[in-house]
């Protein structure tokens, strides 16, 4: 299993957008959302059909995303 924690920045306009592209990846999860600061806190996580890297790159890759930070992130096997 692995998940990890993003801190995603775009402006402001965009967050609404961002949020509907972002849940559209699978595993991922966008937990709040900050308009006056253009921020957005995800998550994302292995799911049988995709791993957590591929979504990390995916999210990386949207359009008007201007940064990803990463905050947190937890790997350990599959039982």
């Amino acid at each position: 299993m692995n998940i990890a924690s993003l801190v995603l920045r775009a402006h402001p306009d965009r967050l609404a957008a961002l949020k509907k592209a972002v849940c559209a990846i699978p595993g991922s999860e966008v937990h709040a959302i900050s308009s006056k600061d253009g921020q957005m806190i995800i998550t994302v996580e292995d799911t049988p059909d995709h791993a957590c890297a591929d979504a990390l790159v995916k999210v990386q890759q949207l359009d008007h995303v201007m940064s990803i930070t990463l905050a947190y992130e937890h790997s350990e096997p599959d039982c």
